[in-house]
Formats: C-alpha cells, structure tokens, sequence
C-alpha cells in the first residue's frame, strides 16, 4: 500500500539528517532534527518534498498494477462459476470474434476501432448468475431497461449469447442460458393507521359486516403512497438472483411512519410465464432472477387505541 507524501519525506528526511557529514556540513548537533534544523521553504525540504511526491505516485502505480493483476487473475482462471459468469457480462452483441483459419481463437472479442462508449453498448448482459448440477452450468441473464430493472433479452440476443457461450466454454461443460420473463408477484397486506399521519380511501363498498376493507393509504402531508413505495423499495433493492424475505418485507411496512399494526396477508409469486401462483412461505428465489410486483392489495382500517 502506498505511503503518503509525508511519511516518504519523513523517511527521507530522517535519513539525511542522520549522515554524520550533513551534520558537520550544517554545524547541527547530535539531538537536532530535520523540521527544526531546517525551514519549510528551504531549498533541502522543498527537493525532498519533490523526490517524496515522485516516489509516491509511482508506489501509486505499483498498487494499481498489482490490483488489476489480481482481478484479471480472478476472472480468467477457468473451470469457476465466476469465470462464466464475467464472460457472459462480457458478450458483445454483433461483436467481432478473433479467427484463425476461420476458427474462433480467443475467448475475447476483436475490440479495435470501438471507442469505450461502443464497446460498452454492445455488451448488452447487465445481469448474470451461475450455478452448477454435476457437469451443467445454469447461467441467468438480463439486460437493462430503460428505468435500470432488469429484463428479458430478445430470441436474437439471446441466440448470439448462447454461441458465443459455445465458442469459449470448457471442453465437456453443457451451458444451459435461462433467459425468463420476470417472476410475477402479488402482494396482499393487512394494515391499521394511525389516522392522525395517514389517511385512507377506501377502494370497496361500505359493508358493515367487514371492518377491514380494501384501500388506498397516503400521507397527510404529501398524499404520497407510502405503503406501496415501501413494497416496491423492497423489491427494487433486491440484487439480481436476491432472496426475497416476508421479514424484510414486514420491517419495510412497519417502518413507514403512521403505520400501528402490519401484517401480511398473501405474496404468491408465479414464474416461467405461468399464470399459476404459489404461495411464499419465508423466502424465496426468484426463478427468472428478478420480480415484478403485479399487484398490490392492502386492506386495513383506522388503528383503534381502546378497543
């Protein structure tokens, strides 16, 4: 790691303020030291200031050089999880492959005459993830919206992906790309406000016989939905192949100032196109490796102190 401008100094500094002919030299005596001897502005602690700012811009060097060979390691040693899945990140759609008598030789791409910009529109995999079962690698893969969620790759993207994966896999490796249609999730909550913060539009019939009706809670001081931006913060944070939690998701409802008593009704989830949900118990994994909130329901009422 490199050390700062002072401490190289300092070290030089000490070094040259203990020569017993720079002693001499100056007429200093045995128990003077370089910042008392000399001036901040003296031609000495200038020069070595000079010196000790070169040497630290090339430890700077050294530590840079050293990172990225230690990351150009990491992600070129074969036979990983991690290998795939920055190769896969690495795709360029259209992208010009590297032949030898016609035959693909370099898992790289010929990247000559592109600029940075260019380079990075052609890598069009934002997200990816590997796993493993015996010999096959399972890798999930999506691109990125226009608001930066993830999302389906088209059949001819996804087509260019899977050769390029066949040119630069290991010998023996079957590559199975799961490019899926976000896992669709419904979301049922049961919540009482304190109607002092939050107030609520009730979205059913008054029924008499049903205190907990279905509505539309906002907030006294902006009408912001806050109980459905809270649903929606929990999925949008969640990374690429995350596990979603009904605990993180009751922590993320119950915090939501107004809100007295929370509790989750339903979260089904479908996947793979189907229109079959499945309830969550606990957590859950998305399939495709992202979610999609397709519906969010929350009935509730007026928190009541005395009841």
């Amino acid at each position: 790691m490199a050390r700062s401008i002072d401490e190289i100094k300092a070290e030089i500094a000490t070094a040259f303020i203990s020569q017993e002919v720079v002693r001499s030299a100056y007429g200093l005596d045995d128990n003077a030291t370089f910042d008392k001897a000399f001036s901040p502005i003296s031609i000495e602690s200038v020069l070595f200031y000079i010196v000790a700012s070169c040497i630290w811009v090339l430890e700077c060097l050294f530590d840079r050089h050293t990172a990225e060979v230690e990351t150009r390691i990491e992600a070129l040693r074969p036979h990983t999880l991690r290998w795939y899945v920055s190769k896969t990140l690495e795709y360029m759609h259209n992208g010009k492959f590297i032949l030898t008598n016609g035959v693909v030789a370099a898992d790289y791409y010929d990247v000559s005459g592109l600029t940075e910009t260019e380079i990075e529109k052609k890598r069009i995999v934002k997200y990816a993830v590997a796993t493993e079962s015996n010999t096959q690698v399972f890798i999930k893969v999506a691109k990125s919206s226009a608001n930066g969620r993830p999302m389906q790759l088209t059949p001819n993207e996804l087509s260019g992906l899977e050769y390029y994966l066949s040119q630069i896999k290991d010998a023996g490796v079957a590559i199975k790309v799961l490019n899926e249609p976000a896992d669709k999730m419904n979301v049922e909550l049961v919540v009482l406000y304190d109607p002092s913060v939050l107030t609520a539009e009730y979205l059913t019939p008054d029924d008499a016989d049903e205190e907990i009706r279905e509505l539309k809670i906002t907030s006294i001081d902006n009408d912001a939905d806050v109980i459905t931006a809270a649903v929606q913060e929990v999925i949008a944070r969640l990374p690429f192949n995350g596990e979603y939690r009904n605990s993180d998701l009751m922590a993320a409802v119950q915090a939501v100032k107004g809100v007295e008593v929370a509790d989750i009704a339903v979260v089904e989830v479908c996947a793979n196109g189907s229109e079959n949900y499945t309830p969550v118990v606990g957590y859950r994994r998305p399939y495709s490796g992202y979610y999609e909130l397709n519906r969010i329901t929350i009935k509730g009422r007026a928190y009541k102190v005395a009841e």
